[in-house]
């Protein structure tokens, strides 16, 4: 299009989230179909992302990076990686794509504020000098892994520019409890199980994945995936997290399973059958949280032990919640208001010549791809619009 492009960067490189994303690995984008990709967001979400999606899809996104000179390869789960599973090679992509655009980069360039007169961007200032643009597209992410850069000034440049921001939240991070047991578990696994986010007795939202105790609290995948919705439930209460090794099944399903094999094998110790849903460091604990004697042999165990292990098995409560801490979330959840972007063109709704895209946005989805491609998609129409916008008023059309 002729534009005449500059990207500001506050880091002495670029990319430096991606770079560490997916351990370093990158998981670039899902390959499932777009309805897919989409309905793994909130419906709102959905319906915005919508129209980028169709815009520029994943497949769209991969044709582009191959282009230049990426090969990838997507896991049987559908998430797309680097085919030799380094970031640095998605970031050689980009950086080629930059250069072939004719992008000037300006690195070490801190910016301090957005520049407005009359409703319309005038420029910005950065590093205490002020640089003109007509045009201003901001991608500087959440507030997520501060140290990369991602300290949240572009959530507050647009809430001085008049946009609603939607209270920020973690999303996809790990939570920190008050179980009193967590040194002692540091590094076990629970794999195959439920993970249940209660409060007040009501289960909010489950997540059938591994969990990993961590010297504070619980990490792993289905910690991830629940945490935004626990982040704002303890706005208004206290949050248990409930763990369910049989995941989902109804208790008298696995009473009758449990009972069937102690019949069998009647001088098996209960330690012995807890073996195959508990991982042996928390088989002698949980037990003794019963007031039950893990040496315990199936003919002498009563009817009321068995029955206290089986609700163990089925809803243990590994602890309240202390904290889901927002600086270590893989996304913010909350951001600028949706309502006041265009989300055919990312445009500001509230200030002329704004675009925004990303993380600034108020859409986090779950692990897999789905939020670096939201930013990628939201991104490309934010630039297209911004151009095409900067053209026509170049041109006088």
């Amino acid at each position: 299009m002729g534009t005449q492009v500059t990207l500001l960067e506050r880091n002495p490189r670029i990319g430096i989230k991606i770079l560490i994303s997916g351990g370093g690995k990158c998981n670039i984008t899902h390959s499932g179909d777009i309805d897919h990709v989409l309905d793994a967001f909130l419906p709102a979400e959905r319906r915005f992302l919508k129209p980028a999606l169709y815009r520029f899809s994943n497949t769209d996104l991969l044709a582009l990076l191959e282009k230049h000179g990426l090969q990838t390869e997507a896991r049987p789960n559908g998430r797309v990686f680097p085919r030799l599973g380094n970031a640095k090679d998605v970031m050689r992509a980009f950086e080629q794509i930059l250069q072939d655009a004719s992008v000037s980069i300006k690195m070490n360039t801190r910016v301090e504020g957005i520049l407005a007169e009359q409703g319309r961007v005038t420029g910005v200032l950065a590093n205490g000098a002020v640089i003109p643009a007509s045009q201003i597209v901001i991608a500087t992410g959440g507030v997520s892994y501060p140290k990369t850069g991602t300290t949240g000034d572009g959530i507050r440049w647009t809430s001085l520019l008049g946009h609603t921001i939607v209270p920020l939240r973690a999303a996809l991070a790990p939570m920190t409890t008050t179980s009193p047991h967590l040194a002692a578990w540091s590094g076990v696994a629970l794999r195959g199980g439920r993970l249940n986010v209660v409060q007040s007795g009501k289960t909010l939202i489950h997540w059938d994945d591994d969990i990993l105790f961590t010297h504070e609290g619980i990490s792993g995948p289905a910690a991830l995936e629940v945490s935004r919705t626990a982040a704002r439930a303890m706005e208004h209460g206290s949050v248990d997290l409930v763990f369910d090794f049989t995941r989902g099944r109804q208790y008298g399903v696995v009473d009758a399973e449990l009972n069937g094999a102690i019949q069998k094998q009647r001088n098996k110790t209960i330690a012995t059958f807890l073996e195959q849903w508990l991982p042996n460091r928390l088989v002698h604990p949980l037990l003794n949280s019963l007031d039950l004697d893990p040496h315990t042999r199936g003919h002498v165990l009563t009817r009321d032990q068995r029955r206290a292990v089986v609700r163990l098995l089925t809803g243990w409560t590994i602890g309240t919640i202390a904290r889901v801490p927002l600086e270590r979330g893989e996304v913010t959840a909350g951001g600028v208001s949706l309502d006041e972007v265009e989300p055919r063109t990312m445009r500001s709704r509230i200030i002329k010549g704004l675009y925004l895209c990303g993380e600034v946005l108020d859409i986090a989805g779950p692990v897999g791809g789905y939020n670096l491609q939201a930013a990628f998609s939201t991104g490309f129409v934010a630039g297209e619009s911004a151009a095409e916008d900067w053209l026509r008023n170049s041109t006088g059309e």
